[in-house]
């Protein structure tokens, strides 16, 4: 009976193990959201980026940023994309001046709507929606910045893209990693 009882338990974890959902590969909607986004820096060269949501894999945020680089050099139309230099970061996720975002619904709005905090954060002087647990009074702003915005990893690539048997990286103290435009990185596919 022991052995049945660990038998089961092994099978219901690699089952919950296989089970658990890869994030969406997407782009990212605007800066500071989840997904790739990618940046033409001077000098030719690409920085290349994911950001992750809650929770993802560093692995996983790896691999879909190594997938854009390959999705972008075979958008450039080229053959190939060197990796000259690879950042692994915590960042803030979605945009750090928000109130709603830093305090939730509890303060008299409704989802956000009509939230009258300027830009900075910091509470407006005629604002209702900071009044009443401190007096009828402004929330105090030592109060506010006591919050820390959602941090989620994010891996920046610098890229270069080329075509052709020969490539050559002056300046470098290192040779680069060179990766085929596309099926750089075995990600999984993106959801339906």
């Amino acid at each position: 009976m022991k052995r049945f009882s660990l038998v089961a338990a092994a099978f219901i974890a690699v089952v919950a193990v296989s089970g658990a959902e890869a994030k969406e590969y997407k782009a990212a909607a605007k800066p500071g959201d989840a997904g790739y986004f990618n940046v033409l820096e001077e000098g030719g060269f690409w920085t290349v980026g994911y950001t992750g949501e809650p929770g993802q894999s560093n692995r996983e945020i790896a691999e879909y940023a190594m997938r854009r680089a390959g999705d972008l050099a075979a958008e450039q139309h080229k053959e190939w994309f060197a990796v000259l230099t690879t950042t692994n970061r915590m960042v803030q996720l979605g945009v750090a001046d928000d109130l709603q975002m830093r305090a939730g619904n509890f303060m008299g709005s409704s989802g956000g709507a009509n939230t009258s905090a300027p830009v900075s954060g910091a509470p407006a002087g005629n604002s209702r929606n900071n009044t009443g647990t401190f007096g009828g009074e402004a929330v105090p702003n030592s109060v506010l910045e006591r919050w820390e915005p959602r941090k989620v990893r994010q891996t920046l690539l610098v890229i270069e893209l080329g075509s052709g048997d020969n490539a050559s990286f002056p300046g470098l103290d290192h040779t680069p990693e060179i990766f085929p435009a596309t099926g750089a990185a075995s990600a999984p596919s993106p959801k339906p």
